[in-house]
Formats: structure tokens, sequence, C-alpha cells
């Protein structure tokens, strides 16, 4: 039986308007699948030329969400943009199992898009910085006294609505492609990107404490990895201080004397080091100032050392920043299926 299917993202995904109406090869576990994208017609996009996308929903009588671009600041390089709310999948191939043969490529589908839509949003948010949780999200629009009711002078409901235009950076054509095929090999972000993932989603939700212990915590990571990759250069007695317990205090001491290449001062890593100190061993309450402070810590230093370099800013309010791709994966792979076809003669 051939599968098809449409999916609504739990979260819409910003992705730039050139990655539309094109199919990308993706999969989960050992299931494989094609993703194809909606087009951009105004005003919420269009299904893709899919049989059946288009008549399928239009049986609940709603006008679905295939793509939509909403307020925000996107930098003039990547426009235009716009969120990407559905796509349809196509093409479900997975393996047959003796042993429970009612579990069809069709009950894989169901069993893992979420964790597929799960490792594409944790990659989406390490390449791009959006924030995709869709569990705990942020919104740009906030009520002001929701819940007050005032007996004088008499008046029910929100006084009044913050509401901030956010800075977006969509995912190119060849970003897009190339994360959809991490999640299809199963390849998994360096753990002190998923934690700078998670320290700055702490940040915007006030969760101070934890913003700054994830922050400290990725930056160990790769400030160990960084001394550990200079140890021959070290002096014996440096040496013997680097071990399975030698923590980020440590790690900046030895860096420090014996002047290893930072991106950071080492006075801001220290301080960074003792507000996860006071906030994981004493019971400290940090502000919201210190853990953005720590969070930008953190993002500086893995910017220039860690496994997932960035290159510099394109923009001049420097609203984007660009991953560099590492050069070992194939990079006829990050190109949509069509392209692909055309350029093989296929």
């Amino acid at each position: 039986m051939e599968v098809k299917a449409i999916f609504e993202l739990p979260v819409h995904i910003w992705v730039t308007c050139a990655a539309l109406d094109a199919t990308y090869l993706t999969g989960y576990d050992k299931l494989r699948f094609n993703v194809v994208m909606p087009d951009a017609r105004p005003p919420v996009g269009g299904p893709p030329p899919v049989l059946g996308a288009e008549s399928r929903l239009e049986l609940t009588g709603d006008q679905p969400i295939w793509a939509q671009e909403y307020s925000a600041h996107i930098p003039e390089s990547l426009r235009p943009a716009t969120a990407l709310h559905r796509v349809v999948v196509t093409d479900v191939e997975g393996p047959t199992y003796d042993h429970k043969s009612w579990f069809t490529p069709e009950h894989q589908l169901a069993e893992y898009i979420n964790r597929w839509f799960d490792e594409v949003r944790t990659w989406t948010e390490i390449v791009t910085g959006q924030d995709l949780d869709p569990n705990h999200r942020v919104y740009d629009a906030e009520s002001v006294g929701a819940g007050l009711s005032f007996i004088e002078p008499p008046h029910d409901g929100a006084l009044g609505i913050k509401i901030t235009t956010p800075h977006v950076r969509p995912l190119r054509v060849e970003e897009w492609a190339y994360i959809l095929g991490l999640v299809r090999d199963g390849n998994e972000p360096p753990l002190e990107e998923v934690l700078s993932r998670d320290a700055r989603a702490a940040h915007r939700r006030h969760a101070n404490r934890r913003a700054i212990i994830d922050a400290a915590t990725a930056v160990e990571i790769v400030l160990g990895r960084h001394v550990r990759n200079h140890a021959d250069r070290l002096p014996e007695r440096q040496q013997r201080r680097i071990n399975e317990r030698t923590a980020l205090g440590d790690y900046i001491s030895i860096a420090e004397h014996n002047r290893l290449p930072l991106a950071v001062p080492a006075e801001r890593l220290r301080t960074l080091n003792n507000l996860r100190n006071d906030a994981a061993h004493r019971g400290a309450a940090p502000g919201h100032w210190e853990a953005g402070n720590a969070v930008q810590v953190m993002i500086d230093f893995l910017s220039v050392h860690g496994l997932l370099r960035r290159k510099g800013t394109t923009e001049p309010d420097g609203g984007e920043w660009v991953l560099a791709i590492p050069e070992s994966r194939d990079a006829d792979e990050t190109r949509p299926v069509e392209e692909r076809s055309e350029a093989d003669g296929g």
C-alpha cells in the first residue's frame, strides 16, 4: 500500500521561500520517506502537487495554513522567508517484522513522526537559533494583567498587551535538506550544542539557574576538549592536572597559565564558572541579566571552539550568523531531490 500523509508541524519552522515547492529525502530510524513542501501562494501557501493532498483537507471545511509569513525581522539576504506549517509525506518505506505484522510502514510513520520532528527541530534550533519547543512556547504577544478583576475602579480583564517583533533566522534550502538528511541518518548534534540550545531557551523563559548551569556545562565540555587537544604542548605538571575529574575552573586555570588561545577572556570564563558554582552548590538565585551574560559567554566561546563553528555575521545589524556545514558530508545531499535529478540528468 502506498502511504501518503499530511503532517502539521507542532511548531512552525521558518524557512526561506526558495526551500518551498520541492521534495526532500529524510527518515527516522529504519523508516525512509520524502517530505514534499507546499508552495508560497498567498496568503497561507498551497498544497504541493501530490494527488489527494488538497481534497483531503477540504473535507474539514477549514482553510489549512501551509506556509504563512508573520511579522518578524528577517536578515536581508534571507528574504523572502515564511513559516512552514504543513508538509506532505510520501514514498514511505520501512522494514517488515514477522513477529508484529501489524507494524506496517503506515504504523511506523505514525509511531515515529513526532520523534522525527523533535530531531528536526533540535537541529534547526542549533543552526538558526529559532525557539521551537512545542511544550513550552514563547509567544510574541503577552497580556498585561490577565486574571485581574479590579474592584475600584471597576474593570475586568487585561489592561493591555505587549507585542514584540522577533528576530528570525530562517533555514536556507541547503540547510533544510542537510538537516533532514542528518535526521534520516541518525546523526545527533554535539552535546554542547544541545546544552547551548537549552541554555538559550531557559533564559528566554526566565529559568535563570537552568540557563547558567547549562551554559557553563557547554563551555566546560568545549574548553576541556580544547585543553586536551593542546595537552602535548603543556609541561608535565600541567598535563597531570587533566583527568576525568578536571572541572571548568581547572580548565580555565590550565588554559590561562599556559597561554592557550581563547576566544573569550579568561576573566569572563571565571565569572561564568563562579555563577555556575553559586547556582549549583550554594543555592544562589541569579538574575536575568547575569544569566544573559552567561549565555553570551557560551555563545561566543562555542562559536570559535565548538565542533560546529560559526562564520562571521553577514548582516549590518549582526542579525545573522552562519553555521559552517562540515565539508565531510557529501554536498550533493544538501540539494532537493528535483535539483539532483536535473543536475544528474535523471
